[in-house]
């Protein structure tokens, strides 16, 4: 039986760090990794899967199990004639088969997961981007999807992508079939991620990425055999399928999959606390939305013994809500903070020491963090003093080297191999990471980022509008909701009535669509002639902070509410209203993640 490294300070990250990289992978990937976890204990489970995600009896799949369902789907996969180069994309739900594809695509070719709550023209443009040889496909469609599936493989002609169905659920085994491992410079995934262009990037990752990744993140959550992992997310992001799933396994941990569409699935939310304990998970991951759900109706630890942990990912946990959900269970809360571009985390609070809410933790090992001050081009000028506000830079055997059929004046790279993040942060004394906001301005619902420009493109092409901007409105729910800032062309009309069914005609992604637009009679403009977004954060920021006060205070003519720039939080919500209502106030406004002031009048 193994045990973690201990992790509470940085001190354990120099320690860890001082055996190199190179000597802990041994030139395995995460197929190898895998199969020395079988060679100990073939027979020790390696999935539960929950076909409801709720109750009932789990199925149960072993790493042998696994192992030889990956190579019955290499079979199939060969017999299409691919290449090491060729693109197998993935439209798969979660489930058991869906791990197994995963690690038979890896080592045929490379790997695309694509969102399936995506429109069929989008999904058909980004596999015709990274050229998609064969699309994998479940034999057991939800609900959800099923339009999708349907008007995708309708419209494709005798040039698209061959259609191959998987079974997401019952393992088929190949057992004499060895499947190869890869070179660790192989390319062997492509993830889509937004960005402020508008166009959508491939991040491709090596073997050597995404065995770095599963070192690192053993070492920042202590996956050992003892665990058992929840997994919810949806396995067409990094996070699904290599953080909920590949590392723990790699690890030689168990991992628990809530049917095939996750945090998604219908009553799964709510039955989450049961789940937990009947399945006696000990970590648990999941965005902000769902701490929040555990922090107001938490599992039981008389029936949930071996919950140790919970990760927070995808988007900024509130450091109240951070702070209420572990003194209810007893168990500490981590925020990572990492990306696509970086195999998942680079920082993580220390799982064995101090955990300082607001910050997302300390460098891990092999990773380098730093602030950097930039010019009006984006070139680094210069690094960061202690807590002074910059772009934060990264650099690591985990770090991609570039975006697909990009040129290097389109990478974001800064000097020396540092990843420009787009995130602002600082690093105080103690070498604790804090992200302070966003550089690349993508909002962030639920944890899924949508790129303020997909609305622009489409609110700009209605005739009464002159100029639009895309802004996130804090929510206390989703973390952030899309919200429009509209000026119209001189002389024009348009209700806003109008334009938000424009915007849902023209709109794809309906988590863009805007929850409100705003009408000004002038955006703010910078010296450029950009529009200047901070103005409109901090005005958006103040209405929201202002629709939730008024909706305890009752008055607005009794309340005063001003939002403004700060030097270490990037910025501070100051509140004034009657004494009776400070207490009503602070704790509701608790659940956002900005920093607020409350004070009485």
């Amino acid at each position: 039986m193994s045990s973690s490294p201990k992790f509470s300070d940085v001190d354990d990250v120099v320690a860890f760090a001082r055996v190199p990289l190179a000597t802990r992978l041994g030139g395995r990937d995460i197929l190898a990794m895998l199969r020395d976890q079988t060679g100990c204990d073939g027979d020790a489970v390696a999935i539960r899967y929950l076909p409801d995600g709720i109750g009932g009896e789990a199925f149960t799949y072993s790493r042998r199990q696994v192992i030889a369902g990956a190579a019955w789907i290499a079979t199939q996969l060969s017999e299409c004639g691919l290449s090491s180069t060729d693109t197998i994309a993935s439209l798969l739900t979660n489930g058991p088969g869906t791990v197994a594809a995963a690690l038979a695509a890896m080592a045929i070719g490379r790997l695309a997961p694509i969102n399936i709550y995506l429109e069929p023209n989008q999904i058909r443009a980004l596999l015709k981007q990274c050229d998609a040889k064969v699309v994998l496909i479940p034999r057991d469609i939800p609900a959800a999807i099923a339009g999708m599936l349907t008007a995708l493989q309708d419209n494709d002609g005798d040039d698209g992508p061959v259609f191959l169905t998987i079974d997401t659920i019952n393992l088929a085994e190949a057992e004499d079939i060895d499947i190869p491992s890869r070179t660790l410079s192989d390319v062997v995934t492509l993830f889509h991620t937004g960005g402020t262009t508008g166009l959508p990037k491939f991040v491709p990752l090596t073997a050597q990425n995404l065995a770095a990744g599963a070192i690192i993140s053993q070492f920042a959550y202590g996956y050992t055999e003892q665990d058992s992992v929840l997994c919810a997310m949806p396995m067409f992001h990094v996070g699904g399928l290599f953080a909920c799933s590949l590392f723990p396994l790699v690890s030689g941990s168990e991992v628990a999959i809530l049917g095939p569409l996750g945090y998604r699935g219908e009553g799964i939310v709510a039955a989450l606390p049961s789940t937990i304990e009947t399945l006696d998970v000990s970590v648990v991951v999941g965005p902000p939305t769902i701490m929040a759900q555990l922090a107001a109706n938490a599992p039981d630890r008389a029936h949930a013994k071996r919950l140790r942990l919970f990760i927070n990912g995808a988007a900024a946990l509130p450091r109240v809500l951070g702070t209420r959900l572990s003194k209810t269970t007893r168990v500490p809360v981590v925020e990572p903070w990492g990306l696509t571009e970086a195999t998942l985390a680079v920082t993580s609070g220390p799982r064995d020491g101090k955990t300082i809410q607001g910050s997302v933790g300390l460098p891990l090992p092999y990773c380098e963090v730093k602030a950097v001050q930039t010019d009006d081009r984006g070139y680094s000028t210069r690094d960061c003093r202690t807590d002074e506000i910059g772009i934060l830079a990264i650099r690591g055997p985990m770090v991609f080297g570039g975006y697909l059929n990009r040129s290097a004046e389109q990478q974001p790279f800064f000097d020396g191999g540092w990843l420009d993040t787009g995130d602002l942060g600082r690093i105080d004394a103690d070498g604790f990471v804090w992200v302070t906001g966003r550089a690349k301005e993508l909002i962030k619902r639920g944890g899924h980022g949508i790129d303020p420009g997909m609305i622009e493109d489409a609110l700009a092409v209605h005739p009464a509008v002159a100029l639009v901007a895309a802004v996130g409105k804090p929510d206390a729910y989703a973390g952030e909701v899309p919200v429009a800032y509209i000026q119209l062309r001189p002389g024009a009309t348009a209700s806003i009535d109008d334009l938000i069914v424009h915007a849902r005609a023209h709109i794809a992604e309906r988590a863009a669509i805007p929850k409100e637009i705003i009408l000004l009679p002038k955006l703010p403009i910078t010296a450029i002639g950009k529009v200047h977004k901070q103005t409109l954060k901090l005005d958006i920021t103040k209405r929201a902070a202002e629709d939730c006060v008024v909706g305890i205070v009752g008055n607005s003519n009794i309340i005063d509410v001003t939002v403004e720039p700060h030097s270490l939080h990037g910025l501070e919500v100051t509140v004034r209203v009657p004494d009776p209502f400070v207490d009503a106030v602070r704790n509701k406004l608790s659940a956002f993640s900005f920093r607020a002031n409350i004070t009485s009048l």
